[in-house]
């Protein structure tokens, strides 16, 4: 272990066994010889009460002595009518005893071949081990018909209505192959050219179709502000 690590594990020393060593302050004399007894806090009287250990109060017996006022009381028709106990909610069973009783007809029942089919434990298949391949499971006799039906080789039909996917490639007929398009398609067909802001484009022109469309109703009405928010002008005459 290095001095740098040993150095601070070490235990501090007692700053006290230096009692001539002179204060960095001016001091007309010299600072008294402490002892042990100064190095002995002393204790308020309060904190000496509160280390103390707590007393016990001795408990009154459980016979005590009543007054005669207690004895010769008599209680009103409120206080005889909350001393009643309160009665069950309704529908409230009392617990069964223990053991239940059984009934004679339960002890001489017999028992359907239903009942002792379903009172058998279920048969559980084994699970294979994780080092042995999984064996398929026997194919029990409970199959039902339409299970079969789905299981059977044939697959499912499909529906008459029903369109596969076209192909990526397919034939292109002779007629759209001589076909001239017109002056409108080679002008839709072409991609549309738009010039950037530096190239002299700019973005708030409006058309002349804008300009000269006449607005519906309804767009009228939408232009408005709403009621609750205009609020009228007060004209001001000053004098």
């Amino acid at each position: 272990m290095g001095p740098e690590i040993q150095q601070p594990s070490d235990s501090t020393s007692d700053q006290l066994k230096y009692l001539d060593r002179q204060t960095v302050q001016w001091l007309e004399r010299k600072p008294s010889v402490k002892t042990e007894a100064t190095k002995q806090p002393k204790l308020a009287p309060t904190w000496a009460d509160l280390t103390r250990t707590r007393t016990s109060r001795i408990r009154l017996a459980p016979k005590t002595k009543l007054s005669k006022w207690a004895l010769h009381a008599f209680p009103s028709e409120r206080l005889c009518q909350l001393a009643q106990p309160r009665p069950h909610a309704t529908g409230w069973q009392p617990e069964l005893p223990l053991p239940t009783p059984v009934s004679k007809a339960s002890l001489t029942a017999v028992a359907s071949p239903r009942i002792c089919k379903l009172a058998q434990p279920r048969m559980r298949c084994p699970e294979p081990e994780p080092n042995n391949k999984s064996e398929p499971r026997p194919i029990t006799h409970l199959t039902s018909i339409h299970l079969s039906m789905l299981a059977s080789e044939f697959p499912r039909a499909e529906h008459p209505l029903y369109q596969r996917h076209r192909s990526a490639c397919w034939p292109v007929s002779i007629s759209a192959r001589n076909y001239i398009p017109s002056k409108r398609l080679l002008e839709l067909s072409c991609p549309k050219i738009r010039k950037d802001v530096y190239d002299g484009y700019d973005p708030f022109v409006v058309s002349h179709a804008a300009l000269c469309v006449n607005p519906s109703p309804r767009t009228l009405q939408l232009s408005v502000p709403l009621p609750r928010k205009c609020t009228p002008k007060v004209s001001r005459h000053y004098m």
